[in-house]
C-alpha cells in the first residue's frame, strides 16, 4: 500500500510539473505576441490622464507584458508617475488629471513625492485635477494625495478616515520562549531598538520617545497639506481629530474636507462640465501606465541630449552577495545585494556617457559589512563624478552608512533616516534542539572561545565581552564615517546617533542631510554640479532589470519545485523542512553585525 501511494504521489507530481510547463509555454507565447507590437499609445486631443492609484508605488517596477496583454493596470514606478505628470503639464492634448483612489499602500515619503508632483502639475499648467474615491472610501493616505486636487469627491455612505496616526509594533519574546530559543543581544546605541521585538513585550522609553516624534512630524506634514489644500486652519483640523474623528464621507463633507458626495457617474458628469462636453458625451482618457510610455518629445518636452545623469538604486534590506532573484513577476525586490550594487555602481562610474550620478536609497539597512562594501563602491564613484544622494522612504542605519559617500544628501520631509547604531543577535537554541528535536551536542576545542556564538549553548561572560567590543568598534567606525562626511566631530555625531531614527525634516535640523526635496530635485542638483542644463539632461538607471521572461521562467521553476515537493513528501517530511527553514532564518541573522532600522515602521 505504501508503495502504491508513493507511485501515485510521483505520478501526480509529474503531471503537475508537465501541466505547469505547458501552461507557462502558452503564456510565454501569448505574451510575446501581445507585446511584440510595442507601439506608443495614442493620446487623443482633449484627453484626461486617469491615475488609478491602488496598492504600492515602488521605486522601480520591471515591465510586465502579461498585465498589458490581459488589459490589467501594471504597477507603475514612482518616477514614471512623477514623469507622467510632468509630461501631462506640457502636453496640449491632456486637459486634466483624474485621480481614482482605492487602497493606496505606498509609504508616506513616496506619497509626498507624488503629491508634490501633482502640485507642480497644477501650478505649471493651470489644468484641473479631480480626486475621487468610490464606495471603497478614503483613508489618510488617499486623502493626503487628494488634497493636491482642486476638487475632491467621495461616494455617499463611504468610509472616510480622519482620526490621527498610529504605528503598531509586534513583539516575539513569548514566541521565542515557546520555541525554546533565547535571543542574546549585543548592541551599541541607546535608541537601537531593532532587537526589542525579540527580547521585550512592549516599547522601551527611548523607542517610545523617537516613535512619538516621528508620528508628530507625520501628523504635522499631513495637517499642513490638508490646511493648504482645503483652506482650513491646522488648529481646527487637530481639534476635529481629537474631539470628533471623522469616519464617513458625509461627516467629511460637513467639515469641509471634501468638495462633495458623488457616485462614479456623477464624477464623470463633473468632468464633462469642466471639459465643456454634452451630457452623455464620452470622455477621452489615457491611463497612467500607458501615458508613462509616451516619449517626452511627443509631449513637447526636451528629449535629453544635454548630458546624462545615472540613477543607481539601492532598494531594500542590505545583504551580502547578489540581490535575491525576484519571483514577483514585476514587483520590486525587497533586498539589495552588495555585489549587485557594486556592479551597478561600476557601470555608472565607467560609462563614458554618464556625467553625474544620483544614488537613490530606499533601505532600512542590514548587514554592516555589506553596507561598508557598498559605501566603498559609492565613494569610488564620487571620486570620479559628481554624486548626490536622494533618500526615499528609508535611508536608515546601513542605508545612511552608504549615504556617507556623498557630499550632498537630499531627503523627503518624511524620510526615515539616521538610526546610526549597530547590533548583533546570537540565538541560544539549546532548548529547541534538546526539547523539540531531541538533539544534543558535545565538543573538543583548543580554546574557551573557539566556537564563539554556537547556537547550541548560551554565551559565556568572556564571549559577551568580546562581542560587545566588536559591536562597539563597528559603531565607532560608523560614527567616524558620518563625522567625516558631515563635517562634524565624532562627539557631535554620537549625540545625534545612538541608533535614533529621524524624520527627513528633523535630520536636516540636526545636520544629517543638506536639503529637502524629491528625486527630481536631486537629479537637478547632480546635473548642475556636472555643469549640465538640468532641463535638457537625460536619465538612465542602474542596475539594469533582467529580461521579464528570464525572471518569469525562474519563478515558474521555483513554483514547480514547490508543487513537486508538496506532492511527493509526507506530512512528517514537510514538518522537518519547516523546522529547517526556521533554523535557516535564525542563521541568517545569527552572529552578524547589523546596521538596521530599529523596527519596520508602518504609520497608518
Amino acid at each position: 500500500m505504501r508503495f502504491l501511494s508513493s507511485v501515485a504521489a510521483s505520478a501526480l507530481g509529474a503531471l503537475i510539473a508537465v501541466g505547469l510547463v505547458g501552461f507557462l509555454l502558452f503564456l510565454v507565447v501569448f505574451a510575446i505576441a501581445a507585446s511584440s507590437g510595442g507601439e506608443e499609445p495614442d493620446v487623443a486631443d482633449g484627453s484626461v490622464l486617469r491615475m488609478e492609484l491602488s496598492g504600492p508605488i515602488p521605486e522601480t517596477a520591471p515591465e510586465n507584458p502579461f498585465a498589458r496583454a490581459f488589459g490589467d493596470e501594471s504597477v507603475t514606478a514612482l518616477r514614471d508617475v512623477t514623469g507622467a505628470l510632468e509630461k501631462a503639464a506640457a502636453d496640449e492634448r491632456v486637459r486634466g488629471v483624474w485621480m481614482e483612489m482605492e487602497g493606496v499602500s505606498a509609504p508616506w515619503a513616496t506619497l509626498q513625492e507624488v503629491r508634490q508632483a501633482l502640485q507642480a502639475f497644477r501650478q505649471e499648467s493651470g489644468k484641473p485635477v479631480i480626486a475621487s474615491a468610490a464606495d471603497f472610501g478614503m483613508g489618510e493616505k488617499e486623502y493626503f494625495l487628494a488634497t493636491a486636487a482642486d476638487s475632491i469627491f467621495a461616494a455617499p455612505q463611504a468610509p472616510f478616515e480622519f482620526n490621527g496616526f498610529v504605528t503598531n509594533v509586534s513583539f516575539y519574546q513569548g514566541t521565542f520562549e515557546k520555541l525554546g530559543v533565547e535571543p542574546q543581544v549585543v548592541r551599541a546605541g541607546t535608541y537601537k531598538s531593532a532587537v526589542e521585538p525579540l527580547i521585550r513585550d512592549d516599547l522601551s522609553r527611548p523607542n517610545r520617545e523617537q516613535l512619538t516624534e516621528i508620528l508628530n512630524t507625520q501628523s504635522t506634514q499631513f495637517l499642513q497639506a490638508v490646511a493648504q489644500g482645503r483652506g482650513i486652519d491646522t488648529t481646527a483640523l487637530q481639534d476635529q481629530i481629537e474631539e470628533g474623528a471623522i469616519l464617513n464621507s458625509e461627516a467629511a463633507q460637513e467639515a469641509g474636507l471634501i468638495s462633495g458626495l458623488r457616485h462614479y457617474d456623477e464624477v464623470k458628469g463633473a468632468w464633462r462640465d469642466r471639459l465643456g462636453l454634452e451630457t452623455g458625451e464620452e470622455i477621452e482618457d489615457v491611463s497612467l501606465s500607458d501615458y508613462a510610455r509616451v516619449p517626452r518629445s511627443e509631449a513637447g518636452l526636451s528629449a535629453g541630449g544635454g548630458g546624462r545623469v545615472a540613477i543607481v538604486y539601492a532598494n531594500g534590506r542590505i545583504v551580502s552577495g547578489e540581490s535575491p532573484d525576484d519571483f514577483g513577476f514585476g514587483n520590486a525586490p525587497d533586498q539589495v545585494g552588495s555585489e549587485t550594487f557594486a556592479e551597478a555602481m561600476r557601470g555608472a562610474r565607467e560609462s563614458e556617457s554618464v556625467d553625474a550620478v544620483v544614488l537613490r536609497i530606499d533601505s532600512p539597512g542590514g548587514s554592516a559589512a555589506a553596507s561598508e562594501a557598498m559605501r566603498r563602491q559609492a565613494e569610488l564613484t564620487a571620486q570620479e563624478k559628481p554624486m548626490v544622494v536622494s533618500m526615499g522612504d528609508y535611508a536608515a542605519s546601513g542605508g545612511y552608512w552608504i549615504a556617507t559617500a556623498a557630499d550632498t544628501l537630499v531627503a523627503n520631509p518624511t524620510t526615515l533616516t539616521g538610526s546610526i547604531g549597530v547590533f548583533g543577535v546570537y540565538f541560544n537554541a539549546s532548548s529547541f534542539f534538546n526539547d523539540e528535536l531531541g538533539i544534543t551536542f558535545d565538543q573538543v576545542a583548543t580554546s574557551p572561545v573557539a566556537d564563539l556564538g554556537n547556537p547550541a549553548r548560551p554565551l559565556s561572560d568572556r564571549e559577551r565581552q568580546l562581542l560587545e567590543g566588536s559591536i562597539d568598534d563597528t559603531y565607532q567606525r560608523f560614527l567616524q564615517k558620518v563625522a567625516a562626511s558631515r563635517g562634524l566631530s565624532v562627539a557631535e555625531v554620537d549625540s545625534i546617533a545612538q541608533g535614533r531614527v529621524w524624520s527627513g525634516m528633523d535630520a536636516r535640523r540636526v545636520g544629517l542631510v543638506d536639503t529637502l526635496g524629491r528625486l527630481d530635485d536631486a537629479i537637478g542638483i547632480a546635473a548642475r554640479q556636472a555643469g549640465l542644463d538640468a532641463a535638457s539632461t537625460s536619465v538612465t538607471t542602474y542596475p539594469r532589470p533582467e529580461p521579464f521572461f528570464e525572471r518569469f521562467v525562474q519563478g515558474a521553476r521555483a513554483q514547480a519545485a514547490r508543487s513537486w515537493t508538496r506532492a511527493t513528501t509526507s506530512a512528517a517530511e514537510r514538518a522537518l523542512v519547516k523546522q529547517r527553514r526556521f533554523l535557516r532564518s535564525l542563521a541568517r541573522r545569527h552572529g552578524k553585525a547589523q546596521a538596521l532600522l530599529p523596527i519596520e515602521l508602518r504609520i497608518e
